[in-house]
């Protein structure tokens, strides 16, 4: 496998496994200059290059350890950990050392497609996180080569969907926060249909941010479930305060949960936020201020409203509106320019 290499001999990566946790990652790095591969895997591994059709057993970068082997003057494999979060940690350490991701003409790994888009398309829909992004990927092709002909510009707001589409390729990040025994870890476990979350009728149980990938109505998120707000001496749980207090700060999606008699304290300043109620079954009737006031009313002891509540986050991440449109989704830069025509 060739990798084009930059003019300037920077080097390049490529992850030729998938984005999805595994046992081991395969990175290929390339570059023109061999001394620029020689620095960046010295620099990697705190050792010295390796010589070409070498293995050898190395740390990266204080992130994890693995194999590196030689192929060629001009390229090497890392073979570290497959965990995501592994990758992602050797993926921001490679850019912070100035290398690129490779391109590669994805029509030579989908030869079955008719044109550059179609295969772009298939490249994106075969690592995208949400099944619901499938039919919407195979309709850009004819959708974006119609609208580049008839003189479409991607303006502000198609902009604004595409981000919001994007959520189908990446899962966003929903971050449930509430009082303390609220129910916020018996939801979670409702919503996943599995234990997660250790869930207790007494304040303070959660003492750490728990986080599941869960299935929402066709959309894949990463729920958060943080500790109840509260004052408290407890280091452990101060701690895992201040990681929700970040978590808030960049989720796509809070949750504001309360329950009757238990409302939830306002520590929301983001604007995509939606007010859960639980333990809806103690108060049918919705005669509580906080049932009244709720979006979405659930209850995780007989999983009423559990559907409703996905439906909820679903549209509130990717609207209706935005999975029914016909305009076309710049799923990735490049697609209105430089490619091979239909």
């Amino acid at each position: 496998m060739n990798l084009p290499t930059t003019s300037d001999g920077s080097v390049t990566l490529w992850w030729e496994t998938p984005h999805a946790p595994g046992a081991v990652a395969i990175g290929r790095l390339a570059s023109a200059s061999v001394a620029s591969l020689d620095a960046l895997l010295s620099q990697l591994t705190g050792s010295q290059a390796l010589a070409v059709g070498e293995m050898s057993h190395r740390p990266f970068a204080m992130i994890d350890d693995g194999l590196v082997v030689r192929l060629a003057s001009d390229q090497a494999l890392i073979m570290p950990h497959g965990g995501v979060r592994i990758v992602a940690q050797l993926d921001k350490w490679m850019r912070a050392h100035g290398v690129a991701d490779a391109r590669v003409d994805p029509r030579g790994t989908y030869p079955e497609a008719r044109c550059e888009r179609e295969a772009l398309a298939l490249e994106a829909a075969s690592t995208a996180a949400s099944a619901r992004a499938i039919p919407l990927l195979l309709a850009q092709p004819a959708r974006i080569a119609a609208a580049a002909s008839n003189g479409w510009t991607h303006d502000v707001k198609s902009q604004a969907r595409a981000q919001r589409l994007a959520r189908l390729l990446h899962p966003p990040r929903v971050v449930a926060v509430g009082a303390a025994n609220v129910g916020k870890s018996s939801l979670l476990n409702a919503v996943a249909g599995r234990t997660v979350s250790i869930a207790m009728d007494f304040a303070g149980t959660t003492r750490d941010c728990v986080a599941a990938r869960v299935e929402l109505d066709g959309l894949v998120v990463d729920w958060f479930d943080t500790p109840g707000i509260r004052v408290t001496d407890d280091e452990v749980e101060r701690a895992a305060q201040a990681i929700a207090t970040s978590l808030r700060a960049s989720a796509d999606l809070i949750l504001e949960i309360s329950a009757p008699a238990i409302p939830c304290p306002n520590q929301s300043t983001i604007t995509e936020r939606l007010s859960v109620c639980t333990r809806i079954d103690l108060d049918r009737d919705h005669r509580s201020p906080e049932a009244s006031a709720a979006s979405v009313h659930v209850s995780a002891h007989d999983r009423t409203g559990i559907p409703q509540l996905a439906r909820a986050i679903r549209a509130s991440l990717v609207s209706d509106d935005d999975l029914s449109s016909t305009e076309p989704w710049i799923f990735r830069d490049g697609l209105l320019c430089g490619l091979t025509a239909p």
